[in-house]
């Protein structure tokens, strides 16, 4: 085995030292590291520095500095690779639940919404702070440290407003439009400014910052400031306008003729069937609020977010006796009245509760038109 001059070994301890490696303990540990390669490896055939660098190469992926600066981060920051973990696991889990929940959403599936919220919270609470605990650390700027946080909370914050969003939980325009100043007023600048005053990343910067103000841009294109109100109140006023024009025609005195009386006792037995089934939704998601209104029921998209196919088509669904015997009535009434009212229960599948209920306004007011037109 060769043996190692006093005047090779203060070369590559010299050397270690120029390439950036400032604590002593780690630089007498790789001077005894690299010398032990070498002397397995070098015989007096092959030079001393080109066996030196070649071995010297096997100890960092850009430069020797690297581990210095890893070794340092160990030192002040122990559950470094625990958290890296961690970070992994729960940007990978977010992300492949976001997708899933996305296809629930998008079939109609239950649990879309638990999916949702899940895989945001996990995102915004697990995988960020983590990923920009671990950033922060690995920088030496005050500025670069400012950017990695706004970074940080502008993803929260937007991740936060698109399920608020996908929800219709209160405030999801609040959270939009935070994010969208934390970013244009906030990371923007520092980052943009920053950058720019450094030659080696001027042109990324500039680059980076055009893409990130065209993106900004169109999300705030599609920021809607006057929130759902004006939906939800226009769909409230239609509901209430249709109940009302129910009970005008309810109250329909019609000649006591045989035919007439036969239509008329269908009628209300039908639109009685109908209010009950009516009644037996709104309880199934009024166990926890007291006296909740057909009104409210309707806009509770929040909370009724997933369509209530097991209550209605499962064998033990709460309504499926009675959408049974109200399409064989609805099928009745037609051939009494000799008309059509084109209804179906099948008309009802895959849809949220507040559309259920409108279908079966709008055909309690159909029953109600053609008892009214056969008199």
């Amino acid at each position: 085995m060769y043996v190692l001059t006093d005047e090779q070994i203060a070369f590559i301890l010299n050397d270690i030292r120029r390439n950036g490696i400032e604590l002593e303990e780690l630089q007498l540990d790789l001077l005894d590291h690299i010398c032990c390669v070498i002397e397995t490896e070098l015989t007096p055939e092959k030079n001393f520095e080109e066996v030196y660098r070649s071995i010297l190469s096997r100890f960092y992926k850009r430069s020797l500095r690297e581990i210095e600066e890893e070794t340092q981060l160990l030192l002040t920051f122990k559950n470094y690779y625990t958290m890296k973990k961690i970070m992994i696991i729960s940007g990978t889990f977010s992300a492949f639940t976001v997708l899933i929940g996305s296809l629930f959403k998008v079939m109609h599936w239950p649990g879309a919404a638990l999916l949702f919220v899940m895989a945001i919270a996990l995102f915004s609470f697990i995988f960020l702070p983590i990923l920009s605990v671990i950033r922060i650390k690995e920088q030496t700027k005050t500025n670069d440290k400012i950017v990695i946080i706004a970074a940080a909370i502008f993803g929260s914050a937007i991740s936060l407003a698109i399920l608020f969003k996908v929800m219709h939980w209160p405030f999801a325009t609040l959270l939009w439009t935070s994010a969208l100043a934390i970013l244009f007023f906030i990371f923007l600048p520092i980052y943009f400014f920053g950058g720019i005053r450094n030659p080696e990343t001027k042109t990324n910067t500039i680059v980076s910052s055009i893409l990130i103000l065209t993106a900004g841009g169109l999300l705030f294109l599609i920021t809607n400031l006057r929130g759902s109100h004006a939906f939800d109140e226009a769909i409230s006023n239609a509901d209430e306008q249709l109940i009302e024009n129910y009970q005008l025609l309810s109250q329909y005195k019609p000649n006591d003729t045989l035919a007439n009386q036969l239509i008329n006792e269908n009628a209300t037995e039908l639109c009685a069937n109908i209010e009950a089934l009516k009644d037996q939704l709104i309880k199934s998601v009024n166990e926890d609020v007291n006296e909740l209104k057909e009104s409210d029921v309707v806009l509770l998209k929040g909370h009724i977010i997933e369509p209530i196919q097991t209550q209605l088509f499962d064998k033990t669904g709460i309504a499926t006796t009675g959408l049974k015997t109200i399409q064989l009535k609805v099928k009745a009434f037609e051939e009494l009245a000799n008309t059509k009212i084109n209804w179906n229960a099948q008309q009802l599948k895959d849809l949220p509760l507040g559309y259920v209920l409108r279908n079966l306004n709008l055909l309690l007011l159909r029953i109600r038109i053609v008892q009214h037109t056969n008199h």
